[in-house]
């Protein structure tokens, strides 16, 4: 190997190592859901009201916390079990603060192997998961490059993420967010979408597998959530969320629903914690008009599913802004 050979590799590795590094902190500056992760952390660590109710979960959990009093909404895009007890343990743990309820997402499409296998914006949750303690639970090593993906690679894959990005720049200019709650996208509106039953179809098994309802890793971190609850001494209220009819009817083509909740609460009755489960799977059926797509509610119907919960909940609901 000669000298000058030496001198152009260590130039082209530098060169490769500054264009990743360029490529990584762009994605991580300019993803919209790192913007968003982020802007979470910031009001969470602002809330200076009572911590009566926190809801986690991903994109489902639209609990208005304009409506629901004493509420911070903690939920991300794409969260699962796994991430929300790596982050549930730190707010217990870390933070002074202490939420009285949980209320934790339940839905169908909550405890599949698909949604224990999504670790999507690791550059984000760094912060939270325990990566070898995830790798071992697990049983696969092969989740720790996740954490070499958030550290070093955080564009890797995430093209997807890129288009949101510029999409939601596009059609949405303004970032809203009150104590976590962030409006849905209501640019589009499920009642105007001709073949309902199609677009449901494949949004289920997006994210349902036949006969896999419940993953065992996603098992493993429900108790642990139930568990954590438990020591620290929060109640938790697992929450159906409402999803359109022509969803449920897919969902339920795929896996049984009554076979999976047989289990869920099997589990859940036996933590002090829980204190039981709303279902509000079917609140709006038939009324497409208060979707975006298959399975979120869009403003309005967010707006009033938060007003039945905080009446189920005993509370009086808010008055939200005028929008």
């Amino acid at each position: 190997m000669t000298r000058t050979f030496t001198i152009r590799l260590l130039l082209f590795s530098a060169l490769l190592i500054g264009i990743n590094f360029a490529l990584d902190l762009a994605f991580k500056t300019f993803s919209v859901h790192n913007i968003l992760n982020k802007r979470l952390d910031e009001q969470f660590a602002k809330y200076n009201d009572t911590l009566k109710y926190m809801s986690m979960g991903n994109s489902h959990n639209c609990v208005n916390t304009w409506i629901l009093p004493h509420s911070f909404n903690y939920g991300s895009p794409s969260e699962n079990y796994i991430q929300s007890y790596y982050k549930l343990k730190y707010i217990l743990e870390k933070s002074e603060k202490k939420p009285q309820t949980l209320l934790l997402q339940a839905d169908l499409s909550t405890f599949g192997p698909k949604i224990a296998n999504r670790y999507e914006y690791n550059s984000y949750w760094l912060k939270y998961i325990d990566y070898p303690e995830l790798a071992h639970i697990k049983g696969d090593r092969e989740v720790l490059t996740k954490w070499l993906e958030g550290k070093f690679f955080s564009y890797a894959g995430n093209y997807k993420d890129l288009q949101l990005s510029i999409v939601y720049r596009i059609r949405i200019k303004t970032l809203e967010m009150h104590n976590g709650y962030r409006p849905h996208r209501d640019y589009v509106n499920f009642a105007n979408v001709k073949n309902k039953q199609r677009d449901a179809w494949n949004k289920a098994h997006l994210f349902l597998t036949p006969g896999q309802a419940f993953d065992s890793t996603i098992k493993a971190y429900f108790r642990m959530i139930l568990e954590l609850c438990h020591e620290h001494g929060v109640k938790v209220i697992l929450i159906r969320y409402p999803e359109t009819e022509e969803m449920y009817t897919a969902e339920s083509a795929i896996i049984s629903p009554d076979s999976l909740y047989a289990a869920v609460t099997e589990i859940a009755g036996k933590y002090p914690s829980y204190a039981g489960m709303l279902d509000y799977h079917a609140l709006f059926f038939g009324h497409p008009e208060y979707f975006f797509d298959p399975d979120h509610l869009n403003v309005k119907g967010s707006d009033l599913f938060t007003k039945k919960l905080t009446t189920d909940l005993g509370e009086t609901p808010l008055a939200p802004p005028t929008r």
